[in-house]
């Protein structure tokens, strides 16, 4: 019974020695998801677990300001230089002589968008103060499809959705929301479907029976300013934010965005969730 007792005990002591260093493995494996560290670690246990928690700590604090450093500056700019692209717009308008006006307008239309753009993947790719919560997935996805359906678009359910599952609902949607409108734009149409993949994950899919994209692109097709169009082989449109966006949203939800071309045609646009 003592000998036991004794066993038990020196467990209990060695978990309690342990906790730190596992505390530490899992924040490090967190780090750069939701911002960096969601808690700071205990500076409390064993001297080499208690410096490596301060040093990870303070790491945390100054990568975090770094990025909302950065996040701050490509907002302000983009707002800055929504102001003289306004005024030369103007000036073009009235201006009814100016030779090739139509083209300058045009391109004066594209530099606007690539501003609002670098606002929206400044406010957009840094989301961290959604809550999570959990939602029934099949009236989620049902609701966005109605949503595009209202205004005829062809974008419907491919097989049965069922389950529940913790998201931030507005990121997810964005992210639907973004792949759904490529698939419109490239192939004419989407479908969505809900399954499990090998690894037990869930995975939500928007296939198109579009161009798809050239194999040799898909590893960069997400990088931000990469244009969808470029990677297709077909002609260039929008900045190439919507995708780097979706990949930024889907971290914070600890999911990943994944590009397939299709056997039968087309693009599937995926986001998988780890195991929850």
């Amino acid at each position: 019974m003592a000998t036991l007792f004794s066993l038990a005990l020196i467990g209990v002591v060695v978990r309690k020695i342990l906790q730190p260093f596992s505390d530490l493995a899992t924040a490090a494996s967190r780090f750069g998801i939701d911002g960096g560290i969601q808690r700071r670690l205990t500076t409390s246990g064993p001297y080499g677990a208690s410096m490596a928690a301060r040093a990870l700590n303070a790491m945390s604090e100054r990568v975090k300001r770094q990025g909302e450093e950065r996040i701050r500056v490509l907002t302000a700019f983009s707002h800055d230089l929504q102001t003289p692209i306004t005024r030369m717009q103007l000036r073009v308008e009235l201006a009814k002589q100016i030779p090739e006006r139509d083209k300058l307008l045009r391109d004066l239309r594209e530099v606007e968008c690539l501003a609002r753009d670098g606002i929206a993947y400044a406010r957009d790719s840094h989301v961290t103060c959604e809550d999570s919560c959990s939602v029934d997935l099949r009236v989620f996805i049902e609701g966005i499809v109605c949503d595009y359906e209202d205004t005829g678009r062809d974008v419907f359910i491919n097989g049965v959705i069922q389950g529940v599952w913790t998201v931030k609902p507005a990121a997810l949607r964005r992210i639907l929301s973004n792949f759904i409108d490529n698939a419109l734009k490239f192939g004419g149409g989407a479908q969505i479907s809900v399954s499990r993949n090998i690894a037990r994950e869930l995975v939500i899919a928007v296939m198109d029976r579009g161009p798809g994209i050239a194999p040799a692109k898909l590893c960069v097709a997400m990088k931000p300013f990469v244009k969808l169009h470029e990677c297709s082989g077909g002609p260039v449109t929008g900045f190439g934010l919507g995708l780097a966006i979706c990949q930024q949203l889907a971290r914070e939800m600890n999911a990943s965005v994944l590009l397939e071309n299709r056997v039968s045609g087309g693009l599937s646009a995926q986001i998988v969730f780890a195991l929850q």
